[in-house]
């Protein structure tokens, strides 16, 4: 083998099987740098944390010289891009924003080479660069020249055969060289294209851009020396609130944490922090990748060769078409600035993280100072007796935090600067205030879960005495030195009450009765022998509740809020919330105290003129004095026939029971003298038989004659009524 001299040390390197692998060719292989220029990162100092999946960061600090420069994640790219602000309150400006291209793992692929996408370790490499200029180094010497392949050939090694591999490699003096592979210590590729596609390649394999940091390069006009404020917004963990009730005299204590968590990619050192409660809306745009328009491709179509015989076997050829991705707008670069700090950050129009990249403007004035943070309050001790608990809370005194309403949001301004380190969990003090709050029982009704529903939770009813809203999650109870339980709290408005339920309670239970009923109301229409009339229906649920404790009780049962539902007889202290109505009552020691819970409703009743209720609505109706008098007059008439016809059933009724009572009674003579005639004597007795059989006779022809005049009068009276009903037509109550 011929040896050559290697080249610059500069070319790339990669350890690969077991030497090195070099990738590039002295100056022509380097890969193109930026060129250097003033530069200076301003540190943050200010930080809002949302509930919507975003933090607001604002950066403030003089630079001296033409750029400002920031070291921001690839993930923080399109967040950045689209909400990037750039004040400048000295006489300078910002002119514009830059940072590398970015383009997809695949399409940076299928730009590669085939055999650069296809090298996958030493023996590939040798195999798909063939061809390529590369120069070998081996332990007895190198060689230097083009690669013409790799084979392979077994070899005995004492009692086994072994596969041994080969490179051949053509010289630049034309012989062909043959390098066993397990001899290269070192290959360096002396094809500037595949050097940088091996790097581009192995950078798309190690998905080198989702964890490398990416310089964000802002360059600045005019006066070199820049007091530069610079705010935006990029993706973080929302922050999460946790609490803490301590039960003691004179009034509880309720503290509010956050968990704050840090993967900025830097430390927050002294900033100022702001945690808002809320989620305003929020998304994500992809401003950075390069967005490809597809183009009609108008190449000729088909091949251009030669004749040749013709193949049995043969085929069109069909060829791959890329497809791109549509062209996305380009954003609009404007936007009013606020000087206020709290407009940059949980303000209006932060939220709702839509606005465009503005470069330039002037700061009007600076930020107004803080007031100075009071000392922080000692911890309570919970490990000490009740008694020095409750004097421990007394010391606790002083807001840690000032509390803003911005719009439906509302924000907590950590009054003490705030240090969180990278890739860390900081718990923040939010809330430190007493409340009113009382232990009680809370019955859920409707809960499916089944015995649950008879047996309630022990609970802290509290109301959020403090000035600032709460946002949901857990909570813990104590009691003087001891714990309780653990709940969870939804979101809490100021002087809103909410329950904490902790714990069930066997020894109070509920049983419940349930009866409804209607009562007639207001009549609204009549038409067609049909009255639309208003009835008041009511449901009533009375819930007895019987408690076995030693003490006394304060029982809450919570029912669904109904619409269009009125609680007829709602109790003093009772607990209103938008779904629901949670009602209270006291349960001495060892007795029982009944609850009950009255729901009334108006509703519209169709009603036949001609039933004893329609009599009713009528009756109600006259006597409210306001029936206009042609109507008064045709419904009197009514309810007149009305009762003729309904006397005239009850006669009829009767005089049909006297027919059939005497018709019974002459079967009944009639069989005795059909049994004497059978029989000789008892002429006497069979001629009193007969004559009395005569005058029965006589009676039920009477009778029938009744029932027939009865039957008449009664079907000219439905005659009647039946003109007079279709004569009423109201078509609204007076």
């Amino acid at each position: 083998m011929r040896g050559s001299p290697f080249r610059s040390s500069s070319c790339l390197a990669a350890l690969i099987a077991f030497g090195s692998l070099s990738l590039g060719c002295g100056k022509q292989g380097a890969v193109p740098q930026l060129p250097d220029s003033p530069a200076a990162e301003i540190p943050i100092k200010r930080v809002v944390l949302y509930q919507n999946g975003v933090g607001y960061f604002e950066r403030e600090g003089l630079v001296d010289g033409n750029q400002l420069t920031l070291q921001i994640r690839p993930s923080q790219i399109n967040d950045i891009l689209k909400s990037l602000t750039v004040v400048d309150a000295a006489d300078g400006r910002a002119v514009s924003v830059s940072l590398p291209l970015e383009k997809s793992g695949d399409r940076v692929l299928t730009e590669l080479p085939e055999q650069v996408r296809n090298a996958n370790g030493l023996l590939q490499i040798l195999s798909v660069f063939r061809g390529a200029r590369v120069e070998l180094e081996t332990r007895s010497g190198g060689v230097a020249g083009r690669i013409v392949g790799v084979e392979s050939m077994e070899q005995r090694v004492g009692d086994h055969v072994a596969t041994i591999w080969r490179a051949t490699v053509r010289t630049d003096e034309g012989e062909i060289a043959v390098v066993a592979v397990d001899d290269i210590s070192k290959v360096l590729i002396l094809d500037r294209t595949l050097a940088v596609g091996l790097e581009q390649s192995l950078d798309v394999s190690l998905n080198e851009g989702e964890w490398k940091p990416t310089t964000l390069a802002i360059r600045l006009a005019g006066n070199p020396e820049h007091r530069l404020r610079a705010s935006y917004i990029v993706e973080m963990p929302r922050w999460k609130p946790a609490y803490r009730i301590v039960m003691a005299n004179p009034k509880p204590l309720l503290q509010g944490w956050a968990v704050v968590d840090n993967v900025s990619g830097e430390q927050w050192k002294d900033v100022h922090l702001s945690l808002v409660a809320g989620a305003p809306l929020s998304f994500i745009y992809d401003l950075h990748s390069s967005q490809y328009t597809q183009r009609v491709d108008m190449s000729p179509q088909g091949r251009q060769v030669a004749m040749a015989p013709p193949v049995e076997e043969g085929g069109t050829a069909e060829y791959a078409k890329s497809e791109a991705a549509p062209a996305a707008p380009e954003p609009e670069a404007s936007m009013d600035y606020d000087d206020e700090s709290a407009a940059m950050g949980a303000g209006a129009g932060m939220g709702s993280a839509s606005r465009d990249m503005m470069v330039g403007g002037a700061l009007k004035k600076a930020s107004a100072p803080r007031r100075p943070a009071p000392a922080p309050a000692p911890p309570v001790a919970l490990e000490a007796p009740a008694a020095q608990v409750d004097q421990l809370l007394e010391s606790q005194s002083g807001p840690s935090v000032n509390g803003a309403q911005v719009g439906s949001l509302f924000r907590y301004d950590i009054a003490d600067p705030v240090t969180v380190p990278d890739r860390s969990s900081t718990l923040v003090a939010i809330v430190n205030k007493r409340v009113s709050a009382d232990e009680v029982v809370l019955f859920r009704p409707d809960y499916e879960g089944g015995p649950l529903g008879q047996t309630p939770y022990r609970a802290i009813k509290f109301t959020n005495d403090t000035p600032y809203t709460l946002e949901k999650g857990p909570v813990t109870l104590y009691t003087g030195s001891t714990f309780l339980g653990e709940g969870f709290l939804d979101r809490v408005e100021p002087g809103a009450t909410h329950f904490v339920s902790y714990a069930l309670d066997g020894k109070v239970s509920l049983n419940s009765d349930y009866s409804t009923k209607e009562e007639g109301g207001r009549l609204l229409s009549i038409v067609d022998g049909q009255i639309l009339s208003e009835v008041l229906v009511e449901e009533r649920t009375t819930y007895t509740i019987k408690n076995l404790n030693k003490e006394a009780v304060t029982a809450y049962v919570k029912g669904e809020r109904r619409s269009d539902w009125k609680l007829s007889n709602q109790p003093q202290g009772t607990v209103e919330t938008p779904n629901a109505l949670i009602v209270p009552v006291s349960v001495p020691a060892g007795k029982s105290a009944d609850l009950p819970i009255i729901w009334t409703k108006t509703m519209e009743r169709n009603i036949e003129i001609g039933t004893d209720i329609g009599t009713t609505v009528l009756k109600l109706y006259l006597q409210g004095g306001h029936v206009p008098p042609e109507i008064a007059k045709t419904l009197k008439e009514v309810l007149d026939t009305k009762s003729l016809l309904q006397q005239n059933q009850t006669d009829s009724a009767r005089v049909r029971g006297q027919y059939d009572d005497s018709s019974r009674d002459q079967a009944r003579v009639r069989d005795n003298l059909d049994t004497l005639r059978k029989t000789k004597g008892n002429q006497a007795l069979q001629a009193q038989l007969a004559q009395k059989l005569a005058k029965q006779e006589e009676e039920l022809g009477k009778l029938s004659g009744k029932l027939v005049e009865l039957s008449e009068a009664g079907a000219a009276l439905e005659r009647r009524l039946t003109v007079l009903i279709k004569n009423v037509r109201l078509s609204k109550a007076e």
